[in-house]
């Protein structure tokens, strides 16, 4: 179960990729670890019709949470909608951590970002309370930042005014299945919950009340950054189920792949073809912030690009 690390970065379609590294500095304090045009062999890897250039960014030098911005040369759409977030699935939002949530909003609309500027809070269980808000960053990624106000001591210390990427967060109309599925991965349960209280519309943008089915993994039972979160909102059985894999990819705007690292690609490829998984492609790549890389791609249960690298 442990030829895999957590996941280690995400690929996320940006527009300007000048504009996209300012906010992240400005907003999150991010870093830039590495800058590249797009060669032909990373577009395959990326499923690139074009060239273009991308960065990886991280709050921090620890090799965990990086962000992978990915700018195309052709125009792209945005994979999320107002007329389809109660039907997609598909990757919806990045995760983090903030050491002051009500501090830091200010400084996300100043850079260009937007969404509210107070956060909600959100009483997670007895030990555990967070103020909590998703806000959107130039291009309309969806950034849940959130602060311990009861139990931060649970989680450890927190290094950086942000934190690097928790969670990566998989809106599912099939949430059973995916949570088989990334359990077979070695992720474990950290919480399974029904969320249904009065600020949950307004935290995640939707119209009129609303109940999810969440569920929060953890790699090997430590509770680490690089989770998988899923979330399936209920009582909406009767609108169709709009897969936003297909179009997950540049030059679209939006969350297009996570990656994972194995210093075994064999057997990282036996676990995830165990677990049900489609590999789609298997090649060596240059990477951003990681060098010559040999890599697997992978579709999950909701069609979900999955990279597994192997530096």
């Amino acid at each position: 179960m442990n030829c895999i690390s957590e996941v280690r970065s995400v690929s996320i379609g940006v527009r300007e990729l000048d504009r996209s590294l300012a906010f992240y500095r400005e907003a999150l304090g991010y870093r830039l670890i590495e800058r590249m045009p797009i060669d032909p062999p990373l577009a395959r890897w990326l499923r690139m019709p074009c060239g273009g250039e991308c960065a990886v960014i991280a709050a921090d030098g620890s090799g965990l949470g990086r962000l992978r911005l990915v700018a195309s040369d052709l125009p792209g759409d945005p994979l999320w909608t107002a007329e389809n977030v109660l039907s997609a699935s598909g990757f919806y939002a990045l995760n983090f951590r903030a050491r002051d949530v009500h501090a830091l909003l200010p400084r996300i609309l100043a850079a260009g970002g937007s969404g509210p500027a107070h956060p909600s809070h959100w009483e997670v269980s007895e030990a555990i309370a967070v103020d909590d808000s998703i806000t959107l960053d130039p291009d309309g990624h969806r950034l849940d930042i959130f602060a311990y106000t009861r139990g931060a001591e649970l989680r450890g210390a927190l290094n950086t005014d942000v934190s690097v990427l928790q969670t990566i967060a998989l809106a599912t109309r099939n949430l059973p299945r995916s949570r088989r599925f990334y359990e077979a991965l070695g992720f474990q349960m950290l919480f399974d919950r029904v969320l249904d209280f009065d600020e949950l519309s307004t935290l995640l943008g939707v119209a009129g009340p609303v109940r999810i089915h969440n569920v929060n993994l953890m790699k090997d039972g430590a509770i680490v950054p690089g989770r998988v979160e899923m979330f399936a909102y209920l009582d909406v059985e009767h609108l169709p189920e709009v897969p936003l894999a297909q179009r997950a990819h540049p030059p679209h705007i939006g969350i297009h792949a996570m990656t994972f690292h194995t210093g075994d690609l064999i057997a990282a490829r036996a676990l995830f073809e165990r677990a049900g998984a489609s590999l789609q492609l298997a090649m060596d790549v240059r990477l951003p912030g990681l060098g010559n890389c040999a890599g697997l791609l992978f579709h999950g249960p909701d069609g979900e690009a999955i990279e597994v690298v192997r530096t």
